[in-house]
Parts: C-alpha cells; structure tokens; sequence
C-alpha cells in the first residue's frame, strides 16, 4: 500500500506516521544480519524518541488496547489519557538492506497477549502476543500481523547475568527470513523458536 493511499483507509490512517518514521527505526545500512544479536525493547507507555515509530506502527492495537483498560473515575472522567498506554511494550529487530527497511515488532500489553507457555523461573513469563511484520520501500508500505513470543520479567524475577534470559534474531539470507531464537536461564525455548518469511503470500500492500 502506498504511503499516500493509507489516508483513504481510516483504520490504517495512524500508520501513515509509520512511512515516515521509518528512517528513525534504523538509519544505519546492517551489514552484516546474519549475526545473531538481542532484540532491542521500547516502552510504549509515554513513548519518546525511536519508541515513537514504533508506537505509531503499532497504533491501531494501542487503540484497542487502551479501550479495554480505560479507566472510568467516580465522576465519569476516562483516566486513559492521564496513565497512557497502560502496560505496553515491544521488542523489535530491524535490518536496513538501503533499498528497502525491514522492521519485525512484537507488542506486549495486558490485553492483546493471547496465550502464555508455562516458565520454569519464578518471575519469568513466557507470552504470545502480536507481531507485526513492516516492510519500508521507496514510498510503499506492506505490514502483515502474525504472533510470536514475548519474555517479560516481573519483579519477583532471579537476578541473573545479563545473557541468562535474551530473545535473539538474525536474518537467513539463503531463506529470506527472521530467524528467533529465546533463552530463559539459559536454556533454549524451542517451542517459541521461529522462521519469519519476509516475503510470504499473504502479504498485504
């Protein structure tokens, strides 16, 4: 879909910010995205800087979800404004190839998760929330929504070096896809390990 035409489609209006923030999700040509490398997180609550672009492409599900968690209060003020996006966060891995720009987001709030793998740490929860696949290119942009896993810690989390529990993703060049790999407390999660085509049939423009 062109940048352009995304004023005409209402729902997908917000999205507009999207193409042209873009360059702000990653302004340095990845030379090298085979490596595997920590995703990196923005706290979407009051978002500012980067997490910005990501909160705009994310906008519609913030929507949503911020009118499944507004609060009323005894005078019939909604309070949504005043706490933001209530308990929103994401992780992203992004790849410039300079021709075109790539990002893969996964969003995490208390609403929009839709499932949870059981954790063998206490204080380490293992959900599968929405993900959103953004492809950058010229003046065209494409996003396709799928689901993958999202590690949060809680506050009742051990205290562990920082490469016991990390989400990782590298770009397979031969495949053409983001490949995800997740360790908590060292050890590997296979059931959330996952291939994402860039480039798959049902993709949306």
């Amino acid at each position: 879909m062109n940048c352009w035409e995304l004023l005409r489609v209402k729902s997908a209006a917000i999205l507009l910010v999207g193409c042209y923030s873009a360059v702000a999700i990653a302004q340095t040509y990845t030379a090298d995205p085979g490596t595997w490398r920590p995703v990196a997180y923005s706290d979407l609550t009051f978002p500012r800087g980067e997490a910005e672009s990501f909160a705009s492409l994310w906008q519609d599900r913030l929507d949503e979800s911020n009118r499944k968690s507004a609060t009323i209060d005894p005078g019939g003020l909604n309070m949504s404004i005043a706490v933001g996006n209530r308990g929103a966060s994401e992780w992203h891995f992004s790849i410039n190839f300079q021709t075109k720009l790539v990002a893969f987001s996964v969003l995490s709030t208390p609403y929009l998760c839709t499932d949870e793998y059981p954790s063998l740490t206490q204080g380490i929860r293992i959900k599968v929330c929405p993900s959103r696949l953004a492809t950058f290119e010229n003046n065209s942009y494409s996003a396709i929504d799928g689901a993958a896993c999202f590690v949060e810690k809680t506050p009742g989390a051990p205290a562990e070096d920082s490469t016991a529990t990390v989400t990782y993703a590298a770009y397979d060049v031969p495949t053409r896809t983001i490949r995800l790999r997740y360790t908590v407390s060292h050890q590997e999660i296979d059931r959330c390990a996952q291939s994402v085509p860039l480039h798959p049939e049902n993709a949306v423009r």
